[in-house]
Protein backbone atom coordinates (compact mmCIF):
# COMPACT_ATOMS: atom_id res chain seq x y z
CA UNK A 1 0.00 0.00 0.00
CA UNK A 2 1.07 3.58 -0.63
CA UNK A 3 1.79 5.55 2.51
CA UNK A 4 1.23 9.27 2.79
CA UNK A 5 4.00 11.70 3.69
CA UNK A 6 4.06 14.79 5.87
CA UNK A 7 6.45 17.67 5.25
CA UNK A 8 6.67 20.91 7.20
CA UNK A 9 6.85 24.00 4.96
CA UNK A 10 10.07 25.93 5.61
CA UNK A 11 10.76 27.60 2.26
CA UNK A 12 13.69 29.74 3.46
CA UNK A 13 15.90 26.63 3.34
CA UNK A 14 15.51 26.64 -0.46
CA UNK A 15 16.43 30.24 -1.20
CA UNK A 16 19.38 29.82 -3.62
CA UNK A 17 21.91 31.90 -1.63
CA UNK A 18 20.97 30.15 1.62
CA UNK A 19 21.25 26.77 -0.10
CA UNK A 20 24.80 27.71 -1.10
CA UNK A 21 25.60 28.83 2.46
CA UNK A 22 24.33 25.50 3.84
CA UNK A 23 26.48 23.56 1.37
CA UNK A 24 29.53 25.57 2.45
CA UNK A 25 28.96 24.99 6.18
CA UNK A 26 28.02 21.33 5.71
CA UNK A 27 31.24 20.72 3.78
CA UNK A 28 33.38 21.68 6.77
CA UNK A 29 35.86 23.44 4.49
CA UNK A 30 35.95 26.44 6.82
CA UNK A 31 36.22 24.35 9.97
CA UNK A 32 33.79 24.04 12.87
CA UNK A 33 30.90 26.51 12.91
CA UNK A 34 30.66 28.82 15.92
CA UNK A 35 28.09 31.54 15.26
CA UNK A 36 25.11 32.22 12.98
CA UNK A 37 23.51 35.64 12.53
CA UNK A 38 20.23 36.15 10.67
CA UNK A 39 18.87 39.60 9.88
CA UNK A 40 15.51 40.35 8.29
CA UNK A 41 14.64 44.01 7.76
CA UNK A 42 11.38 44.55 5.92
CA UNK A 43 7.94 46.19 5.79
CA UNK A 44 5.09 45.59 8.29
CA UNK A 45 2.74 42.62 8.19
CA UNK A 46 0.26 42.74 5.34
CA UNK A 47 -3.51 42.45 5.80
CA UNK A 48 -4.67 38.84 6.22
CA UNK A 49 -8.10 37.18 6.46
CA UNK A 50 -10.01 38.58 9.46
CA UNK A 51 -6.78 40.28 10.55
CA UNK A 52 -5.73 37.10 12.36
CA UNK A 53 -2.05 38.08 12.15
CA UNK A 54 -2.53 41.16 14.34
CA UNK A 55 -2.99 39.39 17.68
CA UNK A 56 -0.70 37.19 19.77
CA UNK A 57 -3.60 35.00 20.88
CA UNK A 58 -4.16 33.89 17.28
CA UNK A 59 -0.57 33.59 16.05
CA UNK A 60 1.47 32.80 19.14
CA UNK A 61 3.33 36.06 18.50
CA UNK A 62 5.54 37.46 15.74
CA UNK A 63 8.48 35.26 16.76
CA UNK A 64 6.31 32.16 16.30
CA UNK A 65 4.25 33.10 13.25
CA UNK A 66 6.99 34.97 11.37
CA UNK A 67 10.33 33.94 12.79
CA UNK A 68 9.90 30.15 13.08
CA UNK A 69 11.46 29.96 9.59
CA UNK A 70 14.62 31.62 10.88
CA UNK A 71 14.85 29.40 13.94
CA UNK A 72 14.52 26.39 11.63
CA UNK A 73 17.40 27.80 9.56
CA UNK A 74 19.54 28.24 12.66
CA UNK A 75 18.97 24.65 13.71
CA UNK A 76 19.62 23.34 10.20
CA UNK A 77 22.86 25.29 9.79
CA UNK A 78 24.17 24.54 13.30
CA UNK A 79 23.02 20.88 13.25
CA UNK A 80 22.40 20.85 16.98
CA UNK A 81 19.55 21.30 19.44
CA UNK A 82 18.59 24.59 21.15
CA UNK A 83 19.32 24.85 24.86
CA UNK A 84 18.71 28.46 25.92
CA UNK A 85 16.78 31.37 24.36
CA UNK A 86 16.93 35.02 25.35
CA UNK A 87 15.04 37.76 23.53
CA UNK A 88 14.22 41.44 23.75
CA UNK A 89 11.73 43.27 21.57
CA UNK A 90 8.54 45.27 21.44
CA UNK A 91 5.93 47.16 19.42
CA UNK A 92 7.57 50.43 18.43
CA UNK A 93 5.63 51.57 15.37
CA UNK A 94 3.41 49.12 13.55
CA UNK A 95 -0.38 48.75 13.81
CA UNK A 96 -0.76 51.22 16.68
CA UNK A 97 -3.38 53.17 14.72
CA UNK A 98 -5.50 50.07 14.05
CA UNK A 99 -8.56 49.13 16.08
CA UNK A 100 -10.59 45.94 15.58
CA UNK A 101 -13.39 44.22 17.44
CA UNK A 102 -10.73 42.28 19.32
CA UNK A 103 -9.03 45.54 20.32
CA UNK A 104 -5.69 47.07 19.34
CA UNK A 105 -3.05 44.78 17.77
CA UNK A 106 -0.45 43.58 20.27
CA UNK A 107 2.15 41.90 18.04
CA UNK A 108 5.77 43.03 18.31
CA UNK A 109 7.47 44.65 15.31
CA UNK A 110 11.14 44.27 16.26
CA UNK A 111 13.27 41.87 18.27
CA UNK A 112 16.73 40.53 18.96
CA UNK A 113 16.80 36.82 19.78
CA UNK A 114 19.84 34.87 21.00
CA UNK A 115 19.86 31.06 20.89
CA UNK A 116 22.49 28.79 22.44
CA UNK A 117 22.84 25.26 21.08
CA UNK A 118 23.95 22.04 22.73
CA UNK A 119 27.15 21.86 20.68
CA UNK A 120 28.26 25.30 21.92
CA UNK A 121 27.30 27.29 18.81
CA UNK A 122 25.45 30.58 19.21
CA UNK A 123 22.86 32.13 16.90
CA UNK A 124 21.16 35.52 16.80
CA UNK A 125 18.13 36.94 14.98
CA UNK A 126 17.75 40.65 14.23
CA UNK A 127 14.16 41.22 13.10
CA UNK A 128 12.72 44.63 12.22
CA UNK A 129 9.30 44.97 10.58
CA UNK A 130 9.56 48.69 9.78
CA UNK A 131 13.09 49.05 8.39
CA UNK A 132 12.67 48.86 4.60
CA UNK A 133 10.11 48.90 1.80
CA UNK A 134 11.24 45.49 0.57
CA UNK A 135 11.98 42.20 2.26
CA UNK A 136 15.71 41.82 2.86
CA UNK A 137 17.57 38.95 4.52
CA UNK A 138 21.18 38.36 5.44
CA UNK A 139 22.48 35.10 6.91
CA UNK A 140 26.07 34.96 8.19
CA UNK A 141 27.79 31.80 9.39
CA UNK A 142 31.18 32.24 11.08
CA UNK A 143 33.45 29.21 11.23
CA UNK A 144 36.92 28.67 12.63
CA UNK A 145 38.67 29.48 9.36
CA UNK A 146 36.36 32.11 7.88
CA UNK A 147 32.77 33.07 7.19
CA UNK A 148 29.93 32.75 4.69
CA UNK A 149 27.36 35.45 4.02
CA UNK A 150 24.15 34.98 2.03
CA UNK A 151 22.03 37.97 0.98
CA UNK A 152 18.58 38.42 -0.51
CA UNK A 153 17.14 39.89 -2.65
CA UNK A 154 20.64 40.39 -4.10
CA UNK A 155 20.89 36.57 -4.22
CA UNK A 156 24.62 36.63 -3.58
CA UNK A 157 27.00 34.63 -1.40
CA UNK A 158 30.31 35.88 -0.02
CA UNK A 159 32.84 33.31 1.19
CA UNK A 160 35.92 34.49 3.05
CA UNK A 161 38.77 32.27 4.19
CA UNK A 162 41.04 34.02 6.67
CA UNK A 163 44.77 33.84 6.03
CA UNK A 164 45.79 34.47 9.63
CA UNK A 165 43.91 32.53 12.29
CA UNK A 166 46.29 32.96 15.21
CA UNK A 167 49.55 34.62 16.07
CA UNK A 168 48.81 38.26 15.19
CA UNK A 169 51.25 40.85 16.48
CA UNK A 170 50.64 44.47 17.45
CA UNK A 171 49.20 45.52 14.07
CA UNK A 172 46.27 44.26 11.99
CA UNK A 173 47.07 42.21 8.86
CA UNK A 174 48.25 44.36 5.96
CA UNK A 175 46.16 44.32 2.75
CA UNK A 176 48.54 41.83 1.16
CA UNK A 177 48.11 39.52 4.17
CA UNK A 178 44.31 39.49 4.21
CA UNK A 179 42.05 36.82 2.80
CA UNK A 180 40.25 37.69 -0.41
CA UNK A 181 36.53 36.99 -0.46
CA UNK A 182 34.93 34.90 -3.20
CA UNK A 183 31.70 36.40 -4.51
CA UNK A 184 29.03 34.15 -5.99
CA UNK A 185 25.89 35.30 -7.75
CA UNK A 186 22.88 32.97 -7.57
CA UNK A 187 20.53 34.39 -10.19
CA UNK A 188 16.87 33.44 -9.90
CA UNK A 189 15.06 32.61 -13.18
CA UNK A 190 12.73 35.47 -14.09
CA UNK A 191 9.63 33.27 -14.26
CA UNK A 192 10.26 32.00 -10.72
CA UNK A 193 10.93 35.49 -9.40
CA UNK A 194 7.68 36.67 -10.95
CA UNK A 195 5.71 33.74 -9.52
CA UNK A 196 6.38 34.59 -5.87
CA UNK A 197 8.72 35.76 -3.14
CA UNK A 198 11.77 34.24 -1.43
CA UNK A 199 13.88 34.06 -4.60
CA UNK A 200 11.98 31.14 -6.09
CA UNK A 201 12.30 29.07 -2.91
CA UNK A 202 8.68 27.91 -2.93
CA UNK A 203 9.17 26.23 -6.31
CA UNK A 204 12.28 24.39 -5.15
CA UNK A 205 10.55 23.38 -1.91
CA UNK A 206 7.54 21.96 -3.77
CA UNK A 207 9.86 20.07 -6.11
CA UNK A 208 11.42 18.38 -3.07
CA UNK A 209 7.96 17.57 -1.72
CA UNK A 210 6.91 15.94 -4.99
CA UNK A 211 10.11 13.90 -5.10
CA UNK A 212 9.48 12.70 -1.53
CA UNK A 213 5.86 11.89 -2.35
CA UNK A 214 7.06 9.80 -5.29
CA UNK A 215 9.40 7.87 -3.01
CA UNK A 216 12.54 9.20 -4.70
CA UNK A 217 13.98 10.71 -1.51
CA UNK A 218 13.33 11.14 2.19
CA UNK A 219 11.12 13.92 3.48
CA UNK A 220 13.54 16.82 4.05
CA UNK A 221 11.65 18.57 6.89
CA UNK A 222 9.65 16.60 9.42
CA UNK A 223 6.86 17.48 11.84
CA UNK A 224 9.45 17.33 14.60
CA UNK A 225 11.57 19.96 12.82
CA UNK A 226 8.55 22.26 12.67
CA UNK A 227 7.73 21.60 16.32
CA UNK A 228 11.21 22.59 17.51
CA UNK A 229 11.20 25.78 15.38
CA UNK A 230 7.88 26.82 16.93
CA UNK A 231 9.22 25.89 20.37
CA UNK A 232 12.14 28.31 19.96
CA UNK A 233 9.76 31.07 18.87
CA UNK A 234 7.48 30.41 21.85
CA UNK A 235 10.46 30.54 24.19
CA UNK A 236 11.55 33.85 22.63
CA UNK A 237 8.09 35.35 23.16
CA UNK A 238 8.17 34.16 26.77
CA UNK A 239 11.63 35.64 27.26
CA UNK A 240 10.39 39.05 26.08
CA UNK A 241 7.41 38.79 28.41
CA UNK A 242 9.46 37.89 31.49
CA UNK A 243 12.78 39.57 30.71
CA UNK A 244 14.54 36.29 31.49
CA UNK A 245 16.35 33.60 29.50
CA UNK A 246 14.31 30.46 28.85
CA UNK A 247 15.89 27.03 29.20
CA UNK A 248 14.58 24.47 26.76
CA UNK A 249 15.78 21.34 28.55
CA UNK A 250 12.28 20.50 29.77
CA UNK A 251 10.64 21.43 26.45
CA UNK A 252 12.94 19.97 23.81
CA UNK A 253 12.21 16.43 22.52
CA UNK A 254 15.66 15.24 23.52
CA UNK A 255 14.87 12.08 25.42
CA UNK A 256 14.67 8.86 23.48
CA UNK A 257 11.10 8.08 24.51
CA UNK A 258 9.94 11.61 23.52
CA UNK A 259 11.24 11.16 19.98
CA UNK A 260 9.78 7.65 19.81
CA UNK A 261 6.39 8.99 20.91
CA UNK A 262 6.54 11.68 18.22
CA UNK A 263 7.31 9.11 15.54
CA UNK A 264 4.62 6.77 16.86
CA UNK A 265 2.06 9.57 16.63
CA UNK A 266 3.03 10.40 13.06
CA UNK A 267 3.06 6.73 12.06
CA UNK A 268 -0.40 6.21 13.55
CA UNK A 269 -1.62 9.00 11.27
CA UNK A 270 -0.38 7.05 8.27
CA UNK A 271 2.47 9.46 7.71
CA UNK A 272 5.97 8.62 6.61
CA UNK A 273 8.12 11.17 8.43
CA UNK A 274 11.88 11.08 8.37
CA UNK A 275 14.04 13.35 10.45
CA UNK A 276 17.21 13.82 8.45
CA UNK A 277 17.93 17.31 9.70
CA UNK A 278 20.99 16.23 11.64
CA UNK A 279 22.74 12.98 12.55
CA UNK A 280 22.23 13.80 16.24
CA UNK A 281 18.47 13.30 15.88
CA UNK A 282 18.82 9.98 14.09
CA UNK A 283 21.11 8.69 16.82
CA UNK A 284 18.42 9.22 19.47
CA UNK A 285 16.08 6.59 18.07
Amino acid sequence: SVRGIFMTGMEYRWMPPIQRLIRETDSGSLGPLHTVTIREHRFPFLVKVDNWNRFNRYTGGTLVEKACHFFDLMRRIVCSEPVTVFATGGQAMNHKDEIFEEGQPDIIDHAFVSVEFANGAKAMLDLCMFAEDEQTEQVTAVCELGKVEARAPESTVRVLRRRHIRGLGRTPPAPSERGVAEMHSMPVPKDLAKAGYHEGATFFELREFVAAAQGKQEVPISALDGKVAVMIGTAAQESIRTGKAVRLDSMAPRKKHDVQQQYALETSMGLQVQDNLAPQLKSRL
